[in-house]
């Protein structure tokens, strides 16, 4: 009769009690979207630089459950929010659709003639809204002082993933890409030492 080992029984069993982990993942919504400028040159371009009378709203995509926390970025261009002074300066609005009811994450903040994230956590409430296409819309300049603003881009991170660059157009170099190159790096110069020593 043959012995059958109990560590070859009991591995795939192991291996099927670990959970799988998520994986952190980025998604950006941009032009040609919506009113989202395309580039840094169509900032101050009609009819991406926007006033009280065109607010506007997105939809990101699905985004498969089982991440454990959830940001929103958006990349805001020229928002003169102020928190001390009175008049309080711009205020641009943040909504989600959470569960079909729009509620409000906050304002945008950011600097003058300056393209910049403002991040919102998004809570566990909303991750079905996530897992489904989150719905966001923005009220520009909700006391309708006269303020405009250019969008560049919207951003949903989960798990700690990093966004893109806030600038309209500008594509971040992938993480990889240096691991990749210093790999190539170290081949290229073991198989120099290779050839020197046959020679």
């Amino acid at each position: 009769m043959k012995k059958i080992s109990l560590s070859v029984l009991i591995a795939p069993i192991a291996f099927a009690a670990v959970p799988a982990l998520a994986v952190p993942v980025v998604d950006v919504v941009e032009a040609p979207t919506g009113f989202f400028a395309p580039g840094e040159a169509e900032t101050f371009d009609s009819p991406y630089y926007r006033n009280a009378d065109q607010d506007w709203g997105w939809t990101h995509g699905p985004i498969a459950a089982g991440f454990t926390s959830a940001s929103l970025l958006i990349s805001a261009f020229d928002v003169d929010f102020e928190s001390t002074s009175f008049p309080p300066g711009e205020r641009d609005e943040i909504f989600v659709r959470n569960d079909g009811v729009l509620e409000s994450l906050g304002f945008l903040v950011g600097e003058n003639d300056t393209y910049a994230f403002t991040e919102f956590t998004l809570g566990a409430d909303l991750f079905d809204d996530i897992a489904a296409g989150l719905e966001v819309f923005m009220d520009i300049d909700t006391g309708n002082d006269g303020w405009l603003v250019t969008l560049g881009k919207s951003v949903i991170t989960t798990d700690g993933a990093s966004p893109p660059p806030p600038t309209p157009g500008e594509v971040p170099v992938p993480a990889a890409l240096p691991l990749l190159a210093s790999g190539f790096a170290l081949m290229s110069g073991l198989g120099f030492a290779r050839r020197r020593r046959k020679a």
